[in-house]
């Protein structure tokens, strides 16, 4: 076999099973359950905020990290992470002990990044479709089956809420030792460039030193000279703020989308909770939709906006809608709708990104757009679940509303954009992308790349 072959097939077996985790989708039912018998107010209000806080606090730093660490060690610092946040639910109790298990999980989640670009520092320009198409199947069906599986052996009563953490125990057990046979990684974008590693080679310690300092003042540079070249383009900044902004709100649905379900239909109240086949389901409809726009090649430079202002408004429709409901079923399409709509227009999103930057600095701008939304996010998680402590019916509301007004600020943008232009200027512009006969390499992996984000609980 090819190594580049066995090396993604190596890193498409560590995605499927760190996301095969049947027992997420009733992770809220098991925290208010026994053995662990918290309350909802206390899953809520106190053990959920702590990933938003953890993940922020530790975006930069994990990034930084994993590119002077080179990749492989920030992947096996995942698995150790999600073996700790699993172990602490199946063996620790209490409200500070489950604080603690969501920050391991803002660990394991920040240093996702290590994993989405390994796989491009590993193999050729002309695999990288290839292997993104291939790890990015993994992953989801990795969700699809852990939101199958976990509905199958609840509905049947195979395993309980408490005994599914053994079996999440077990595959994310098996994602962290398939994460140390990985390949190491000689070089990266920033701290490991192939031109500083080749010119470190045969000086003295004297020069060592000083080109250590010199080394660190160079990736600073580019640092910096990336964020100003991506930062800059206004098409770029337009695209990145509705990412940053969709993707709190998003979070922040994931996050308390199974207390809001709690509250509508309470566990002892429910002959049966489809928690797991709503999360495959809308697992499943998110690929179909980013799988399928990818063949959808309108001008988005005239209907990005529109688009971003009409999926913002549907988005804060379907929230509305779960937040006032008292139907189950009602919560449970909406979510599923909602995952779909934002998926679809996510995957648009990185595209449009990814065409727009002129150097290999994808995951500079996906790391400073995924620090944006968590600090948006850490603000909302403050101030409606820690100081007003909103019940979960009101949260989503305030989350359509949320949406509503990146709506309402996006149709603004459409309104102004096709003033400029004019009839004729949007007529010249034309309603299809124009091809490019000689896209390079690294747009056709990046336009993939942030499609993998990890979702929260």
């Amino acid at each position: 076999m090819e190594k580049w072959l066995s090396t993604c097939l190596l890193l498409c077996l560590y995605g499927f099973f760190k996301e095969f985790r049947p027992s997420e989708p009733f992770l809220t039912e098991y925290l208010i359950g026994p053995p662990m018998n918290l309350t909802l107010d206390e899953v809520n209000y106190e053990v959920y905020p702590v990933w938003t806080y953890a993940y922020l606090s530790l975006l930069v730093v994990v990034f930084l990290l994993t590119d002077l660490l080179r990749y492989k060690p920030m992947i096996i610092f995942e698995g150790l992470g999600y073996v700790a946040t699993w172990s602490l639910l199946l063996w620790a109790r209490g409200v500070r002990w489950m604080q603690f298990m969501e920050f391991c999980y803002g660990i394991a989640t920040s240093t996702e990044v290590a994993y989405y670009t390994y796989i491009y520092a590993q193999v050729s320009t002309k695999y990288y479709q290839r292997v993104t198409s291939f790890t990015r199947t993994a992953i989801l069906c990795g969700r699809f089956a852990s939101g199958v599986f976990a509905q199958l052996l609840v509905s049947t009563n195979v395993m309980n809420y408490h005994e599914l953490n053994y079996f999440s125990l077990t595959t994310v057990t098996i994602a962290l030792l398939v994460a140390c046979v990985l390949p190491s990684v000689n070089t990266s974008i920033y701290f490991h460039r192939k031109e500083n590693v080749e010119s470190a080679e045969g000086l003295d310690t004297v020069a060592k030193k000083e080109t250590t300092l010199q080394w660190l003042q160079k990736v600073l540079s580019i640092i910096w000279r990336d964020f100003k070249s991506a930062y800059s383009n206004k098409y770029l900044l337009k695209w990145s703020i509705w990412w940053a902004f969709a993707t709190c709100g998003n979070f922040q649905v994931g996050n308390y989308i199974q207390p809001l379900w709690e509250t509508i239909a309470p566990m002892e109240d429910a002959e049966m909770l489809y928690n797991g086949i709503v999360e495959a389901a809308a697992t499943l409809l998110s690929a179909i939709s980013s799988f399928s726009i990818g063949y959808l090649h309108l001008n988005w430079s005239i209907f990005g906006e529109g688009a971003m202002a009409i999926i913002s408004l549907l988005d804060g429709l379907l929230l509305l809608f779960m937040g006032l409901t008292q139907h189950i079923w009602v919560g449970y399409i909406n979510y599923i709708l909602f995952r779909a709509s934002y998926q679809l227009m996510i995957t648009i999103a990185s595209y449009q990104v990814a065409k727009e930057l002129e150097t290999d600095s994808y995951g500079l701008v996906f790391g400073i757009n995924m620090f944006v939304a968590l600090l948006i996010q850490s603000v909302l998680t403050a101030i409606v679940i820690q100081v007003l402590q909103i019940e979960p019916k009101l949260q989503f509301v305030i989350y359509g509303c949320y949406f509503g007004c990146l709506a309402f600020f996006f149709f603004v943008l459409t309104a102004y954009t096709c003033g400029r232009l004019g009839p004729q200027g949007m007529k010249n512009k034309g309603i299809w992308e124009a091809k490019e006969e000689n896209t390079e390499p690294q747009n056709s992996r990046t336009r993939e790349e942030d499609r993998m984000a990890g979702q929260p609980h």
